[in-house]
């Protein structure tokens, strides 16, 4: 009977999901499985443990396992793709996503988390939506995108606004997946590459999502995203994690226009405000120092259990320091 409610519960989960997430890489030692949906606020906490920080919700997702902690990933690129709730990747390993907030607050938890820890991580965040010149000389280093033939495209038209906008994102994903090998050096310390795509959905808009259009448009940004994950991959020696994940914002905003009268109303009737039950902040120095702590108190507790041991199956013979020391009669040396 549990088991029935179980797979109700989570066929319920699934048809609510209004987004995607999707693990285009991932090295040995951190393994996704199954088919569980997740929130994208618990993202944070995910990504927190694939880069090896001990995250802040314990066991927030079932979908991943850390199977070497001492071969963690060395890196983390994240690709969001605003205003759709799926891409239809052909590739990696795909798992249902509620949207409960937007991609910016996700990116910044994470990034906070590690800039907590060391001030030393490489942490890249590119809207490609805002073009070459609102991004200049960027975080890669000058990016030089390759201009495209019309004759190229089947369905999407440079003519217009919107299609014209998608394919310059594209573009600048390529471009920088071209740089990432003169740019990027992989070292000991988590890096974080975080790209935000927003100009699909309007062509979604325009062409309608079942349209010819829409199918190239997808086709085409999967190449893209595949470009720049094997980038990173090369780069890393397969050392990185590459996740992709849909973000819907405008169905966010509408859910928390409909809950906003209800808080309001429940302000207005003066509810106090629920007051969490969390746990003492520690400094970054408390694991440090309880190590210490306890392996000195071990090596310590097993050091004089040897020395006690040691001395109680001593023989007191008469040529031993304890016979000496204890002897009514001292020997004298002649």
């Amino acid at each position: 009977m549990l088991k029935v409610i179980f797979l109700a519960a989570f066929a319920v989960g699934t048809v609510l999901a209004d987004g995607e997430l999707i693990i285009l890489n991932n090295p040995g030692s951190v393994h996704f499985e199954g088919s569980q949906a997740t929130n994208q606020s618990f993202l944070k906490e995910v990504f927190t443990v694939v880069l090896g920080y001990t995250p802040k919700l314990t066991q927030p997702w079932d979908g991943v396992e850390i199977r070497d902690p001492f071969l963690l990933p060395e890196a983390l690129v994240s690709i969001v793709i605003e205003g759709v709730e799926s891409v239809k990747s052909p590739r990696g390993k795909h798992f249902p996503l509620n949207v409960d907030e937007v991609e910016e607050v996700t990116w910044q938890a994470v990034s906070r988390r590690l800039e907590e820890r060391d001030t030393n991580n490489t942490l890249v965040r590119i809207r490609v939506g805002d073009g070459l010149d609102a991004l200049g000389q960027s975080a890669l280093g000058e990016l030089k995108p390759n201009s495209v033939d019309p004759a190229s495209l089947k369905h999407l038209s440079l003519n217009n606004e919107e299609d014209q906008k998608f394919i310059e994102e594209l573009q600048l994903l390529r471009a920088i997946a071209q740089k990432i090998p003169s740019t990027v050096t992989a070292n000991s310390k988590p890096d974080v590459y975080w790209f935000v795509v927003s100009g699909l959905r309007p062509v979604m808009d325009l062409h309608g999502k079942d349209s010819e259009a829409t199918k190239e448009a997808l086709k085409l940004l999967n190449d893209a995203v595949n470009d720049l994950s094997n980038a990173f991959t090369d780069i890393y020696n397969g050392q990185v994690v590459v996740a992709l994940f849909t973000n819907d914002a405008n169905k966010l905003r509408n859910t928390r226009s409909v809950e906003s009268p209800r808080v309001r109303r429940e302000e207005k009737a003066g509810e106090l405000p629920i007051t969490l039950r969390l746990s003492k902040r520690y400094s970054a120095n408390y694991p440090v120092i309880f190590n210490i702590f306890l392996w000195f108190g071990i090596v310590f507790f097993f050091s004089l259990l040897a020395i006690c041991i040691a001395i109680a199956g001593m023989d007191p013979g008469r040529d031993s320091i304890i016979y000496r020391m204890t002897s009514n009669r001292m020997k004298k040396d002649n």
